[in-house]
């Protein structure tokens, strides 16, 4: 309660609804509808995507040469073309003995590089054949989907809170005597609005694993913008005065100052309370996610995006 001269100000500022905070919780409940429903067809075409690996696996595991085959035939070529070579005797021994070495330095190279697994078709060539590039995407393709949407939100407003701050002013007559002092109370109307900043996100705020198949995002958590005072609502009541006091209650351009005062610190208790900063981090946290699920989807249906808070 500041005092100023012979003014007292009392303020206190509570929530209140209005249309748009109406409108907020069936969008919210819409959002989470949608989320479920992502996750869902993520999880449909992973599904999808492994059922048609094991069948691509399963034909080139029939149709391949095993590694046995492979080096019976490298034996046979290089001593065919040895023998071929030298008629003279022992010439087919030392084309089995090159051949032998050939055969298992080829399959030494081979199962090194991972080429033995395309070509026998055995669950390595599987796996390699799902290796991210040759799907088409990598993970800078999400890194850079997400970074030119948080670039075009940079200050991303997630939630408004209207308030209702009641107002009482006192103003004591002579000698601070009841019966010549002045009460008045004033309603005052603002908003508080909270946004996440998100011009500081870079690729290490973009955690992509392509094993869980999905994309985190880190993202700061929701702070009180700025506060707005929407003088036009204000609200006045009649001055309650003392038996000897007279005419209303004036302000000097110190004690409006102070009335201002008053109210703005009056706003920001209220909107800086637990409650409110924890609203605004649920509106967060989906309507980032609102903005940057699609990109990530376009790159692969198979991907989910976790939004995530910075510590």
């Amino acid at each position: 309660m500041p005092d100023n001269d012979d003014l007292k100000v009392s303020a206190k500022a509570e929530k209140v609804e209005d249309d748009k905070t109406r409108r907020e919780q069936p969008e919210a409940e819409a959002i989470k509808q949608r989320m479920s429903a992502v996750d869902r067809k993520a999880d449909q075409a992973r599904t999808a995507a492994t059922a048609s690996a094991a069948r691509t696996s399963s034909a080139n595991k029939d149709s391949g040469l095993d590694a046995g085959q492979l080096a019976t035939a490298g034996v046979s070529l290089a001593a065919g073309l040895l023998a071929g070579k030298d008629k003279k005797k022992g010439g087919f021994l030392t084309g089995l003995i090159v051949g032998l070495v050939v055969g298992a330095l080829l399959m030494g190279l081979m199962s090194t590089t991972g080429l033995l697994g395309k070509v026998l078709g055995t669950k390595e060539g599987a796996d390699a054949v799902l290796d991210e590039n040759l799907l088409g995407y990598t993970a800078a393709d999400f890194q850079d989907a997400v970074l030119g949407a948080a670039s075009e939100h940079q200050e991303l407003v997630v939630m408004e809170q209207p308030l209702e701050i009641t107002t009482t002013l006192t103003k004591s007559g002579l000698g601070g005597l009841a019966i010549f002092s002045k009460v008045k109370t004033v309603t005052y109307h603002g908003t508080g609005v909270y946004t996440v900043d998100m011009k500081n996100i870079d690729k290490e705020h973009v955690k992509v694993d392509t094993a869980a198949k999905t994309v985190t995002v880190v993202i700061p958590h929701a702070a009180l913008q700025y506060v707005n005072p929407d003088l036009d609502k204000t609200e006045f009541e009649d001055t309650e005065k003392g038996l000897l006091a007279f005419g209303d209650l004036a302000l000097t351009t110190e004690q409006h100052n102070t009335l201002a005062k008053a109210v703005e610190d009056a706003m920001r208790q209220r909107l800086t309370q637990k409650d409110l900063y924890e609203q605004a981090d649920e509106y967060a946290t989906m309507k980032t996610w609102e903005i940057f699920q699609p990109l990530v989807t376009a790159v692969s249906p198979q991907f989910k995006v976790v939004m995530q808070f910075a510590d």
